[in-house]
């Protein structure tokens, strides 16, 4: 198939454009002029460039495409107002399923998130059934629900086939920013003092994230949303899984709700001063002790096989480790595990079967 991808060279869609690759599918990275490209660089495909928001450009993006991978989006608790959040998920999704539309493109999947179905103050899993029902839910949160239930609504009236992939927190390499989800490694990391907290997340691979995408496109009903997940953890084992990967002892102790608070004013305030986003902010910290434990069966049903938590948070701290990301500082407290160097080799292959289907 030919394959748009928007926002392709953010951290799910850099991935997907790999997978994609090695499928042997044809792949147009769509990016916004001036963006950076550096995690798309060497990888035989096509870009274009258009933006989301820009109705116009999208016509040419989508020409001659058999689906449509809309994986632009801002996933962000730091520099961006609810209205901002708000029109770039919602009508930037809205304009993507109206120009396929006019395009003949017949399947649209698009990446909503697992943070739709809301979570627990205790160890609970959810599923698809559920619904976010928590009123003091970040910004970024009630975007995402509102992109969800008025894509699923503007798709089903034009009739074409729309399906939502909603990742968990998605681990790996190639993207170009430090997002949430990898800065949860980087924090841990930057932590002398080697904190956990109470509450749990799924953790799952980004790059099975995109493998997941791609069998919604071959496999998934339309107007049915499908989670891509993989092991539910608490705080603690994370943590304990991240020390134990990268040579460190730890976790030493457990935050509460008003530590992890201050910590996170304390990085706000670091961040007006240097100007780079924090590794975590308020609005994170309001999350501490809930329970973001989801359940894949649904789309396991569809082929769906997530590696474990442990590799995939093996694989993303063999790109971390050698990236921007982590200080040299911080780099030289590390004694990286067999494990680490096993998942960098594998995706350094990987990367060089890509790179030479060209």
């Amino acid at each position: 198939m030919r394959a748009l991808i928007t926002g392709a060279n953010g951290l799910i869609g850099a991935n997907l454009a790999r997978e994609l690759l090695h499928a042997g599918h044809q792949v147009r990275a769509m990016t916004r002029a001036g963006s950076d490209q550096s995690c798309l660089q060497g990888l035989p495909l096509e870009t274009v460039t258009a933006d989301v928001l820009e109705p116009a450009s999208l016509a040419v993006a989508m020409q001659g495409c058999d689906v449509v991978f809309h994986t632009a989006a801002a996933f962000t608790y730091w520099g961006w107002t609810a209205k901002q959040l708000e029109t770039l998920a919602v009508d930037g999704t809205l304009n993507v399923i109206d120009a396929a539309h006019r395009a003949g493109v017949k399947r649209v999947v698009f990446t909503s998130s697992s943070i739709v179905l809301g979570s627990s103050p205790r160890p609970l899993v959810r599923d698809e059934r559920c619904e976010l029902d928590d009123d003091n839910a970040p910004p970024y949160f009630i975007a995402k629900l509102n992109q969800e239930r008025k894509a699923f609504e503007h798709a089903a009236a034009l009739g074409v086939e729309l399906v939502a992939i909603c990742p968990t927190m998605s681990m790996g390499p190639h993207g170009y920013r430090l997002g949430p989800s990898n800065g949860v490694i980087v924090s841990y990391l930057d932590d002398h003092f080697r904190s956990t907290y109470p509450g749990g997340c799924n953790i799952v691979a980004v790059n099975d994230v995109a493998r997941a995408l791609i069998i919604a496109a071959e496999k998934g009903t339309p107007g049915e949303r499908y989670i891509a997940g993989s092991e539910n953890l608490e705080w603690p084992q994370v943590h304990r899984i991240i020390s134990e990967l990268c040579g460190l002892d730890g976790p030493h102790w457990k935050a509460n709700h008003t530590t992890s608070f201050l910590a996170a004013c304390a990085a706000e305030l670091s961040a007006r001063i240097t100007s780079k986003p924090p590794l975590t902010t308020r609005e994170q910290a309001q999350m501490v002790g809930r329970y973001y434990w989801y359940d894949h069966q649904k789309l396991a049903q569809l082929g769906f096989r997530p590696k474990p938590a442990r590799a995939a948070l093996a694989e993303a701290i063999s790109w971390l480790a050698a990236s921007d990301h982590v200080s040299r500082q911080t780099r030289t407290r590390l004694k990286l595990s067999r494990e680490v160097y096993r998942a960098r080799a594998a995706l350094d292959e990987r990367e060089s079967t890509i790179a030479g289907a060209a």
